[in-house]
């Protein structure tokens, strides 16, 4: 009896939770950053853009943000969409002795409606020793936290109160 009752088990609950996970949930929305940069040369194998966009993913991930960050490189004249994050950035400079500072100029477009942030500028001070594609990295990290910072409340609005 209980040769044939455990197998019968088994595949009711197989069954079951194959019905039940039949339907994936729905994929987040996309939230297009459009990164607008200049004609540089390249000194490595990693780029700005690419360091950047990094930067942008993680921070979003990890403040639970509920969009997809699709960034694509672009050129100036490229159509805006309905909801996208446009940054302009320059280059990465070092203002004073060893330092490290992100300057861009940053457009959040929510439904049609701009948001003009102007130029986000973020610092980074490496500490005496870092490896230079470390200190670089934090300073993209710094500049997405410092873009994201900005975003984030126009994006995400908090909640309303419930009326009592």
């Amino acid at each position: 009896m209980k040769a044939i009752f455990l197998p019968l088990l088994a595949g009711l609950v197989l069954s079951a939770g194959a019905a039940r996970g039949a339907e994936p949930p729905p994929a987040p929305p996309v939230l297009p950053v459009v990164v607008v940069e200049y004609l540089q040369y390249t000194n490595g194998a990693i780029t700005d853009f690419d360091r950047l966009d990094l930067a942008l993913r993680d921070v979003a991930r990890e403040r639970h943000w509920p969009v997809t960050i699709a960034a694509e490189r672009f050129a100036a004249n490229t159509a805006a969409r309905e909801t996208e994050l446009r940054i302009f950035p320059r280059r990465l400079r070092e203002e004073f002795r060893l330092d490290l500072t992100f300057r861009g100029w940053v457009i959040l477009t929510v439904k049609g409606v701009k948001h003009d942030f102007g130029i986000v500028t973020a610092t980074y001070y490496p500490y005496p020793g870092e490896s230079t594609d470390t200190a670089i990295d934090k300073a993209f990290r710094r500049a997405a936290l410092a873009i994201a910072d900005k975003v984030e409340p126009i994006l995400f609005p908090p909640a309303a109160p419930a009326p009592p």
